[in-house]
């Protein structure tokens, strides 16, 4: 017990240090991309950029050498600027990807940041001394006056010219690099989250419609076993009904929004097994805007709402009517779902049924719905719901 108190915890660190140190960065993104073809053009767009700003960076900085020369009265062609100056940046642009390279493998962060600045120092130090070199070399090889002797003397200028410069490069690099490859992380990061957050709302709103279907499934059970003692036939055409029921409900298993036409279907069946149960006591009337029928809507929506009814607004009886309007107005679908039931009582709380579809409408369409209750004891309830209107297409939801 005592080695484990004196055990350290391991250092926690925050969720973008952590991704950004598992090696799986870099300023060109994701490092194990199986799309080889994406890295190729990264790293050629990333090649090009990088000699193009070394080029830009020649070319003004020969343009001010130029006439700064001129300007003190020693003249100096652009023709032997540009060569040296072009050497001088392409040598930058060379030895980036090493520096970036350092900058993935031993950021300035980590476990062991001491270790990591020290190893940083080191890089700088040979990053300067790397390109006063290759400066040095290719002057010494393009001016034949130069010579191996004069090797050492111009390398030995170069790095009291340029030390300061190259130092100042070399952070730049690391500082681009490091900027870089934490906004590549934020951005994965937030691709995910967005990801994770819409496949919540798609297990949240197969939970809900798991909790609605068992939920009716049992009362029509229930119906088919209490008229299974009065009128056999009866019973038998229940469980048909029942049987294409659940047909059509497996043909839009996993669906979210089905066709306004499928889903009347669907009500069809049901309030086609209420009637054998209940009658001519029961009057249920549907009126359909035929522009709407190709609308896209959620998936058993309607249903709920006509069996609340059933539940609650006639009881045991069965005996009224029901009326279900669906029409468009502008760009919102509207449905109505009205009784002439028992109402709404004091105290009234939401059943299966309304607060599933209430939730799946708010999962669906955000701010974009409406949904009302509304009713008075012996007057009946009236269901009013809205929704973006927008025509069903087979190709996307497939």
């Amino acid at each position: 017990m005592a080695s484990l108190r004196n055990r350290s915890l391991p250092r926690m660190t925050p969720p973008t240090e952590a991704l950004a140190q598992t090696g799986e960065y870099s300023i060109l993104g994701l490092t194990r991309t199986e799309d080889q073809s994406v890295i190729r053009e990264r790293q050629m767009g990333f090649t090009l950029v990088l000699f193009g700003v070394a080029t830009l960076i020649a070319v003004l900085y020969s343009i001010e050498r130029y006439f700064y020369s001129r300007l003190v009265g020693d003249p100096v062609s652009l023709t032997r600027l540009v060569p040296a100056e072009l050497i001088f940046t392409y040598a930058w642009a060379l030895l980036t990807p090493l520096v970036m390279f350092a900058a993935k493998r031993y950021p300035v962060w980590g476990q062991h940041p001491k270790k990591h600045w020290i190893f940083q120092g080191g890089a700088m130090l040979a990053f300067v001394i790397a390109h006063n070199a290759i400066f040095s070399l290719s002057l010494a090889a393009l001016d034949s006056s130069v010579g191996i002797a004069g090797l050492p003397k111009l390398f030995g200028q170069s790095l009291l010219a340029w030390t300061v410069l190259d130092a100042l490069v070399f952070c730049v690099i690391i500082i681009i690099h490091h900027a870089v490859v934490y906004y590549r992380v934020s951005k994965d990061r937030a691709i995910r989250a967005s990801q994770l957050e819409a496949r919540l709302a798609q297990t949240q709103l197969q939970m809900l419609r798991m909790q609605l279907q068992p939920h009716f499934l049992f009362n029509t059970l229930h119906s088919i076993s209490a008229l299974m003692h009065k009128d056999v036939r009866r019973a038998d055409s229940m469980v048909a009904a029942l049987s294409d029921l659940l047909r059509m409900s497996l043909q839009n298993i996993g669906a979210q929004e089905v066709p306004l036409q499928s889903e009347l279907d669907f009500l069809q069946r049901y309030v086609e097994i209420m009637s054998l149960r209940f009658g001519d006591r029961l009057k249920v009337s549907i009126e359909i805007d035929p522009e709407t029928r190709d609308a896209r809507v959620p998936n058993l929506f309607l249903q709920p709402l006509v069996e609340n009814s059933f539940r609650h607004g006639f009881g045991d009886l069965g005996a009224g009517a029901i009326a279900i309007s669906v029409r468009r107005e502008g760009d919102m679908l509207r449905c109505d779902v009205r009784d002439d039931g028992r109402g709404l009582r004091a105290g009234h709380k939401e059943g299966v049924g309304l607060a599933s579809t209430r939730q799946r409408l708010a999962h669906l369409y955000g701010e974009r719905h409406a949904f009302s209750l509304r009713g008075a004891p012996g007057e009946g309830v009236h269901v009013t719901m809205a929704i973006p209107f927008h025509p069903y297409d087979r190709a996307a939801a497939d």
